[in-house]
Formats: C-alpha cells, sequence, structure tokens
C-alpha cells in the first residue's frame, strides 16, 4: 500500500489505497489500531480508501493546540474533501471501527448525497452524555490526564481504586490497563480523549441524511463487549427511529481476531 498526504496549515492526514475496483470503501479505524484491519475487505470489484486518525502513524496534529483549539468536524471534513477530490471519489461506502465511528457519524450528514452505505463496528460517539464524553468536557479532567501523562502507573492506581467502588466493570478496567501500559500508549489515549471532544453526532442530521437518501447504515456489535456494549448502540438506534439497524455477532471487542473475521464480512454487503 502506498502512503499519501493531505494537509491543512499544520494539520496532516495520511491515508493509503488498496485496490482498483469500481466500489469505493472509506475505512477508518479504531484507537490504537492501524488501517490494516480493514485488508479483509479487500476484493477485485472494490478500492479501499484508508485513513489515518490523528495522533496515529504519520497523521499529525499540533499537541499545543489540544486544549484551545481542538479538532473539529469542520477541519477534518476538508482534509476528507481533498482526499476525495485527489482520488476522484464522487460516491463511496464507509466502513469504521470503534474511535473511527465517531468520526463517521459526524462525517454523514455532510456527505450524505454521496454515501451508498455505511457499516459502524462497535463505533465511539454513540452517547454524548455518557460518563465518558462529559468528563472530556471538562477542563479540570483534562488537565488531570495529561498530568497522568508523565506517569501512568498514577493513572492505573485511581482506575483501580474506582474499579473496587464498583464505578467501571472489570473488563473497561483492563481496557483501561491496556492503553495505560507506558508513556507513548497512554499518551496517545489521553491527547485523543482531549482532541476529538469537540467530534460529536448529530443525531437530528443523521436521521434526515438516512431518510432522505436512504441508504442502508448498520451497527455492527460484538455480543461480550464490554467496553462498548450493545444496550448502548440499542439506545442511539431508537433514537435514530432504527432499531432494526444492528447488527449483533458472536465476538466481544475484538473483531479483528482471525476467528471473528469470517463474522464481519458476512454481514458487510458491498
Amino acid at each position: 500500500m502506498k502512503s499519501n498526504y493531505v494537509k491543512q496549515g499544520s494539520v496532516q492526514i495520511e491515508y493509503f489505497t488498496l485496490g482498483s475496483g469500481s466500489e469505493t470503501i472509506v475505512c477508518l479505524h479504531g484507537h490504537g489500531r492501524n488501517v490494516s484491519d480493514f485488508n479483509f475487505l479487500k476484493k477485485e470489484s472494490r478500492r479501499l480508501i484508508l485513513l489515518v486518525l490523528p495522533f496515529h502513524g504519520n497523521s499529525y496534529f499540533p499537541e499545543e493546540r489540544i486544549e484551545d483549539n481542538p479538532i473539529s468536524i469542520e477541519e477534518f471534513n476538508n482534509l476528507f474533501k481533498q482526499i476525495l477530490d485527489k482520488e476522484n471519489v464522487n460516491i463511496f461506502h464507509f466502513v469504521a471501527f470503534s474511535q473511527g465511528g465517531r468520526f463517521v457519524l459526524s462525517l454523514i450528514p455532510l456527505h450524505k448525497h454521496k454515501i451508498k452505505s455505511v457499516y459502524l463496528i462497535s463505533p465511539d460517539g454513540m452517547d454524548y452524555n455518557s460518563f465518558y464524553n462529559r468528563k472530556s468536557r471538562k477542563k479540570w479532567a483534562r488537565r488531570l490526564f495529561k498530568r497522568w501523562e508523565e506517569n501512568p502507573k498514577r493513572f492505573i492506581k485511581w482506575a483501580n481504586f474506582v474499579n473496587k467502588l464498583g464505578f467501571i466493570r472489570p473488563k473497561v478496567f483492563s481496557f483501561i490497563q491496556k492503553f495505560a501500559v507506558d508513556k507513548e500508549t497512554f499518551k496517545r489515549a489521553s491527547m485523543t480523549w482531549r482532541g476529538f471532544r469537540n467530534i460529536n453526532a448529530d443525531l437530528s442530521k443523521i436521521d434526515d441524511a438516512i431518510r432522505t437518501h436512504n441508504f442502508p447504515f448498520y451497527v455492527i456489535m460484538g455480543k461480550y463487549d464490554q467496553v462498548i456494549r450493545t444496550g448502548q448502540a440499542v439506545k442511539f438506534l431508537i433514537k435514530l427511529n432504527r432499531p432494526e439497524s444492528l447488527i449483533e455477532i458472536e465476538c466481544g471487542h475484538d473483531f479483528f481476531k482471525e476467528k471473528n473475521i469470517p463474522l464481519l464480512e458476512s454481514h458487510i454487503k458491498i
């Protein structure tokens, strides 16, 4: 795969292309993941455009902007439109996982006339008022996380205390430990949490986009996923008046394990 770039000011987005088929699929990966997760989608009839999120790979967003001027969907969309123009894309499918789903939910109303279908795999950003999202909008919480970047072990101690009080689920605590294993990994988690806080879904605009342009829209969840649970998707889709859009498969948050790939493949109808 060839690495490509688009820029706006000091912000850079890396992306890759794979294949040359007539069906274009735009893919956005999850936190701490990479674009290779979507290799299973490769077919002769498809062309994949694989976006690298800020703070991953060679995509770049200035750290000094995170607190006072975090990335907005308007800024990200300007970069996204550059990619579509460079690759001569007029109509496409979206497939995204976890944190990538947060961006897709915000992009849908802006590209409703170009979208052929949307498949979101355990997407982040379904609940604007969740504890995770609410705290990212609190300045004191962001400052605390920035301090923890220098010593992630202090964060783990705090998370363990909260876990023992029963405020977070054991599986979520295990997920937290994974991203606090070292300074670099925790810093990226902290920067995305703080830096993506203004990327939020507008449910009324998403509903309007789906109704007026009638494209397939699905949310694929893992039956045993304790990081982003099916219940969150159910509530989200009820608000969208689309409960039938839920697909639940037999896995946890580990969708891209070899044994789970056929389950994903069977439900992505492109």
